[in-house]
């Protein structure tokens, strides 16, 4: 369990600095969507393990304006695939 804590914080790590990081393998997720409709993408904390975790996330809620506008990404489900 702990190499399996630290492999889904390096994920979120990377999620935060680049969505698209090649080692996450982002890509949307079809079967589901958030709260208000928005695309769910799923990014991997594990491969080539059974029941391998991902991380579904969206982006949004935005916060602020302008300049000052915050891109915000909100975890919908840290989980094993099914």
């Amino acid at each position: 369990m702990k190499g399996l804590h630290k492999q889904v914080l390096k994920t979120l790590g990377l999620l935060e600095l680049n969505t698209r990081h090649p080692g996450l393998h982002s890509h949307e997720y079809q079967s589901l969507t958030g709260a208000n409709g928005e695309r769910v993408w799923k990014a991997y904390a594990q491969n080539e393990t059974h029941g391998a975790f991902r991380v579904f996330f969206h982006y949004g809620p935005d916060e602020g304006s302008g300049k000052k506008r915050i891109a915000v990404l909100t975890i919908v489900a840290i989980t094993s695939h099914p």
